[in-house]
């Protein structure tokens, strides 16, 4: 399912996986609005394609 949302007054892309265990943003999109990303050292994920992505970090409450 996909649907906007704003962040910070940002209008952006939304994509709801009810099977997904955590949220995701991609770092332009962090970078764009300034928001504070901690590190998140050997933080990885697996995708519905099988492969593994590491995060560059975690925002502790998106505002």
């Amino acid at each position: 399912m996909r649907f906007q949302g704003t962040i910070r007054e940002l209008t952006v892309q939304i994509l709801l996986d009810s099977g997904s265990s955590d949220n995701f943003l991609q770092p332009r999109v962090a970078n764009f609005l300034k928001l504070p990303v901690q590190a998140a050292p050997n933080f990885r994920v697996l995708v519905g394609n099988g492969n593994s992505l590491t995060a560059e970090g975690f925002i502790e409450q998106l505002p």
